[in-house]
């Protein structure tokens, strides 16, 4: 058998080798502070997160982590266990079976792919002999790990139907399994254990058991009788309750000790089931909040899988250690905003009609230079109004280092890194509050820097629906469009200070879509201002509201009303995300001196000889828009991936999804893109990821021109960057004879070389010209690269 798993784990690692590639590219930024199960082997502790594995080295205590990045076939871990000598195997929510050890990563998708109707969740594995008894939603299936293949299928539902199990355990002959039905039991040996007639239920009424294990001699299981866990132990002839609880997480027993975890401390208990020790906050840590917990051997040491801590390890009072790798707080995900010095991330949120879902303040920073996550998180509960759902984000456009995110109830925050935050609400802004008793909940949609560092943003559901911070004063302005607006989205201020401003929805009237203001240069005084809003303007009593605004086409039909995103590209274009897929405003300098500005739907010929095209996404709904330093636009959708187009959005260059990447969900939340290294930050409804894109922004000149790696030694297989360059640069590389060799055009700041020749051969060692000149060949530069075959 060993030789045969060997085998199996040799081909597992050419396996994951070529995923490695096919992954390339690519980095998670998951959290794993949501430690959910515990398992362990002789050499590691493994806690399994919302996202991945966190694995612990015992003796160097190294951590490292498992995701679909790296290996993993899948998110939503739901079981844990080890199985062998340094070999975990991994069950997911959908079915798929992963083993993971330190060959490789082994895929068993059977069950998953198995054309079966309801839930195929895996709850527990339990290795008995050299067989895996797993529990799942469907039915018991019995793994052969030697063969890594599921050689059966136990049905213990009355009449082979399915019945959800939640946990096995053998004992001789003799098997348990708890059971949505109760505690079930079965002999080995008996040649119907395949179905439900060999299972005799041993638990008395008719409750269910959630877990079941053997300690003392005695069988311990757990049922549930309303809102209130009980655990008992006994044998079936005779049984007694050891505990009653409203928290209860685990019950796992090893050397002796029985080890239950409860939501706030951990019961431990000999084999006369006395009860020798309770780990608490007291002992640890506040807010300890485990998900399971196992007793080691390892020290003597009890390892813990907690909700707010990773993974924590507890030796004795005042000897605890705490392991957790540099991520974001959550994995929550509402908006993510790229500067010049890292990438901030929100975890707010919102429902389909604008209300709260009630997520405490909270946002991580990503320092690029530093690489590595910080975060803040405020202690004020999300039930204070001043702590609720944050939201959007900008950064001022005077001041490089500070940046603004409004919350959805709670107001303005001002945070520089993670250094300063600032809070500004009714009584200290120019915000109001939406109820005239002070409850102090101050709905801010979205906010905007204009080219003066006015910070702009929309409070909505009040009068002056304006606001706008002018270094420490606030005015409020009252268009009447964005009076007591229930909801107020995304702000964009463009380039020549035109405010755009998303209307997501109007119960009452015909408010909802876009609204563009025009301050005529003077961002402070509104008395000159004009805009155009959905509404129409022979109901408006306001001398500024100069117009209709509804996203025509060039029939005068209107395509859609709901817009989801907006973003600006370097030609000045406007590209709205809608439910109708993508949009895009050639002329918004014009949106005011035309009665009815054309937004234009982008035809993309199908190139099969029909002479058809299709409008780009138009199926979709379009979540974010982000623009990369060449101008190609990174397209978010709610429900089919991530697209990268190019500059026109005529071609597509990548669709990811997740069948054909790490990315954990379809649903694109939001998009960043360091401007300095071109990383895309991926934000998803399930976590954080980010893409090694080969675009960065362009520089005004060339005098920080390099490239890298220099020298390219022999064993480098990339390829060779060369950057500082401006948008669009014309780059030429050359022998020092000056034979050309290679000819591109710049992504933004960055053009890249295989270091091949025009016929596709890789160039000989010695130095290489890169000559460099902006489009208009006004502006050049050069640099050197040695290559060493």
């Amino acid at each position: 058998m060993g030789k045969r798993i060997l085998f199996i784990f040799l081909l597992a690692l050419i396996n994951a080798s070529l995923l490695s590639a096919q992954n390339s590219g690519w980095s998670d930024h998951f959290s794993y502070r949501n430690a959910l199960h515990v398992a362990e082997t002789e050499s590691y502790v493994a806690t399994s997160c919302e996202m991945g594995i966190m694995l612990l080295d015992k003796l160097t205590e190294e951590l490292t982590t498992y995701s679909r990045v790296n290996g993993l076939s899948d998110t939503d871990i739901t079981a844990i266990e080890s199985i062998a000598n340094d070999v975990f195997i991994i069950g997911y929510g959908n079915g798929n079976i992963d083993i993971l050890s330190e060959r490789g990563i082994l895929n068993i998708p059977d069950f998953k792919l198995k054309q079966i109707v309801g839930a195929k969740r895996i709850n527990h594995f339990y290795k008995h002999e050299d067989k895996v008894y797993c529990s799942t939603d469907y039915a018991l299936l019995v793994l052969d790990p030697s063969k890594g293949e599921i050689s059966d299928t136990y049905f213990l539902g009355l009449n082979a139907e399915r019945l959800k199990i939640y946990q096995t355990v053998v004992s001789g002959d003799s098997i348990y399994a708890a059971t949505e039905r109760g505690l079930l039991t079965a002999s080995l040996s008996d040649p119907r254990i395949v179905f439900d007639e060999a299972w005799k239920k041993i638990s008395s009424g008719s409750l269910p058991s959630f877990a079941v294990n053997m300690h003392g001699g005695e069988i311990v299981f757990v049922t549930k009788e309303q809102n209130t866990f009980k655990i008992i132990r006994g044998n079936e002839n005779s049984w007694s309750d050891l505990l009653s609880s409203s928290g209860y997480k685990s019950l796992h027993t090893y050397g002796g000790k029985l080890v239950i975890s409860l939501t706030s401390q951990v019961l431990v208990y000999d084999e006369g089931y006395n009860k020798e020790l309770t780990i608490d906050e007291n002992k640890i840590e506040d807010k300890l909040s485990v998900n399971g917990a196992l007793y080691s051997s390892f020290e003597g040491a009890f390892f813990m899988a907690d909700k707010n801590y990773g993974l924590v390890k507890y030796i004795g009072e005042n000897n605890s250690s705490f392991y957790l790798v540099n991520r974001p707080y959550s994995n929550y995900c509402f908006e993510l905003h790229s500067t010049e010095y890292g990438i901030y991330l929100t975890a707010g949120g919102l429902n389909e009609i604008y209300n709260n879902l009630d997520r405490t303040i909270e946002y991580s920073y990503y320092d690029i230079n530093k690489n590595e996550w910080g975060s803040f998180k405020s202690s004020v509960p999300a039930t204070s109004n001043t702590s609720r759902d944050l939201i959007r984000i900008c950064s001022s456009q005077t001041d490089e280092y500070k940046v603004y995110m409004s919350s959805w109830g709670g107001g303005l925050y001002e945070v520089q890194g993670l250094d300063s935050i600032k809070y500004f609400g009714e009584q200290n802004g120019g915000l109001q509050d939406i109820y005239p008793d002070n409850r102090m909940y101050v709905r801010v949609g979205g906010v905007a820097s204009d080219s003066q560092g006015n910070i702009w943003m929309s409070n909505a559901e009040v009068e002056g629906g304006i606001v706008v911070k002018s270094g420490n004063e606030w005015r409020r302005f009252d268009y009447e469009t964005t009076n007591n607006l229930h909801s107020v989205g995304q702000m964009l201020i463009t380039r020549d200070d035109y405010v755009w401003m998303t209307i997501p929805m109007y119960f009452v009237g015909d408010r909802q879509g876009i609204m563009v203001i025009n301050t005529n240069g003077t961002l402070l005084d509104d008395k000159d201002d004009e805009y155009k809003s959905p509404a129409p303007v022979n109901n408006s009593s306001d001398e500024r509201h100069v117009g209709q605004l509804r996203l025509w086409d060039e029939n005068r039909k209107e395509i859609t009303k709901v817009v989801l995103s907006m973003a600006e590209d370097k030609n000045g274009y406007i590209w709205l995300g809608t439910d109708k897929g993508v949009l895009v405003y050639y002329r918004p300098w014009a949106i005011f001196s035309e009665d009815y500005p054309v937004v234009s739907r982008i035809k993309v010929p199908r190139n099969d000889g029909s002479n058809l095209a299709d409008y780009l996404l138009e199926n979709e709904r379009i979540s974010c828009i982000a623009v990369d330093g060449a101008n190609r636009k990174w397209i978010g959708t709610e429900d089919a991936g991530l697209y990268l187009v190019s500059e026109d959005g005529l071609k597509t260059y990548y669709s990811f999804n997740t069948e054909n990447s790490p990315l954990p969900s379809n649903a694109i939340k939001s998009i960043a893109i360091s401007p300095i290294t071109g990383e895309v930050f991926i934000g998803t409804e399930k976590g954080i990821l980010s893409y090694k894109a080969k675009a960065t922004e362009g520089n005004t000149a060339f005098d920080k021109i390099y490239a890298y790696p220099n020298p390219v030694r022999e064993d480098f297989a990339g390829d060779i960057t060369i950057t500082g360059l401006m948008q669009n640069s014309i780059v030429k590389i050359t022998t020092v004879s000056g034979k050309l060799v290679h000819e591109t055009k710049s992504l933004g700041g960055n053009a890249h070389w295989n270091g091949k020749n025009f016929r596709g051969e890789k160039v000989k060692t010695g130095v290489y010209i890169v000559y460099v000149s902006n489009q208009d060949g006004e502006q050049s530069g050069v640099t050197k690269i040695l290559i060493v075959r």
